[in-house]
């Protein structure tokens, strides 16, 4: 029979989470493994995201607004979900009790079923979860390796939670209804928008479409708050063509749909992605919500020829160096030359994704003063139109949404442009 120590008696108190080395994190990661997953290894390390289901968001909730429950000594099992990578509940008491406490070991299958550890567990790594920004970067600059450790520890965490929210048995299509609410700039409308956010199917980045990003619910509020500067709404009789690129969930898609829809407006939208499962739970979130999306396959490597558009969206699609030359290479081809091309790219400053955000800068041309430089297109351009970045606009962090290393968000607005000195 083995026999282990409850968590209410070696978790770090988190009140004073700036205190702990990255080494009692993991230690205290690890115990917390070897009480509830002994034999199952965590999955590769993926990107947290949210998916909070009800039954955990109300398990955390209670926990929270409860912190002076006694224990009653009664055993259950519980199978709640947590809010894994984004910010929870305010709690009033710091959970944690630290090493110091002092708790007889316990049985571990008696342990492992008590509800009341569980539900200290989980409160816990949504606590640690929402001070991770401070645990971080409360480290010297000099430590960047160090501080490189922690961020993979939050992804543990997240992993962790993940793994509470599907219980022993997670299956891969367990999934979460996520309800968006955005006001619509006309007076008294708001737009509202049902989303599946599933599972990760593994760590490749082409999975990531399964789940909604804190960068395309920051621009879909954007949109609906100003659609005549986002959509570039046509005064013609012709239909707006509308292209979402890395779509994923649809969000951008499905707002833009059911704006244009309370506007009057034709439109034909065409939702896009590669990842066969995101396919599928794309096409399932247009139909939930019964707009009028066209949900379509499209490999940024080998773009076939497109009918061109009036508007191109995308949000968060820069998971890797040559993204950004990818995506160029597909709205060149996609893109009217009176069209806009809008995209939200998160800024992270740690971790694999570090940095990313200025390949979009080295691909596209500053063209923020209307006109091309000459450097930036050469001497014998010939008068020839280039993609160009007119706008950009830093977003700071929304609390409640992003992951632990998103640190802001970087809008950019992309047009066609001619070279000063050319044409």
């Amino acid at each position: 029979m083995t026999y282990l120590r409850p968590p209410t008696s070696f978790l770090p108190p988190l009140s004073v989470l700036c205190t702990h080395s990255t080494t009692s994190i993991q230690n205290a990661l690890q115990d917390l493994k070897d009480i509830y997953f002994p034999t199952t290894p965590l999955p590769p390390t993926r990107m947290p995201s949210i998916t909070a289901l009800p039954a955990l968001k109300q398990s955390i909730s209670d926990a929270v607004h409860a912190p002076h429950q006694k224990r009653t000594g009664r055993l259950k099992h519980s199978d709640g979900v947590p809010d894994s990578g984004y910010a929870s509940e305010e709690d009033d008491e710091e959970p944690g009790g630290g090493p110091e406490s002092e708790a007889e070991d316990m049985d571990v299958d008696v342990l492992r079923s008590d509800e009341f550890e569980r539900d200290f567990t989980i409160k816990w790594l949504t606590g640690l979860m929402k001070r991770s920004d401070a645990w971080i970067y409360a480290l010297d600059s000099a430590e960047e390796q160090e501080e490189h450790s922690r961020v993979s520890v939050i992804d543990e965490v997240c992993e962790l939670l993940a793994r509470f929210a599907g219980g022993d048995e997670q299956q891969e299509d367990d999934a979460l209804t996520r309800r968006f609410t955005f006001p619509l700039s006309t007076e008294g409308q708001a737009v509202t928008v049902e989303l599946n956010d599933a599972p990760l199917a593994s760590s490749d980045h082409t999975s990531v479409g399964l789940q909604s990003w804190a960068s395309s619910i920051i621009f879909a509020e954007r949109i609906c708050a100003d659609p005549a500067r986002h959509l570039s709404i046509p005064r013609g009789a012709a239909p707006l063509r509308v292209l979402e690129l890395g779509a994923g969930t649809g969000l951008l898609s499905i707002a833009t749909a059911r704006i244009l829809d309370y506007m009057g407006i034709d439109a034909n939208i065409v939702a896009t992605d590669y990842h066969s499962a995101v396919l599928q739970n794309l096409m399932r979130n247009v139909q939930t919500n019964n707009v009028s999306v066209q949900v379509e396959s499209l490999d940024w490597s080998r773009p076939p020829l497109l009918e061109p558009y009036d508007v191109i969206l995308a949000a968060d699609v820069v998971y890797h160096p040559e993204h950004a030359k990818l995506i160029k290479n597909c709205v060149e081809k996609a893109l009217k030359k009176d069209g806009v091309f809008w995209m939200i790219i998160a800024m992270r400053s740690t971790g694999r994704h570090e940095g990313l955000w200025e390949t979009v800068d080295e691909v596209f041309p500053d063209g923020g003063r209307g006109l091309l430089r000459n450097e930036e297109c050469g001497k014998e351009c010939g008068g020839e139109m280039k993609l160009a970045v007119v706008h950009k606009e830093d977003v700071g962090r929304r609390e409640g949404i992003g992951r632990a290393d998103e640190v802001g968000y970087r809008l950019f607005k992309i047009r066609w442009l001619s070279c000063r000195y050319c044409c």
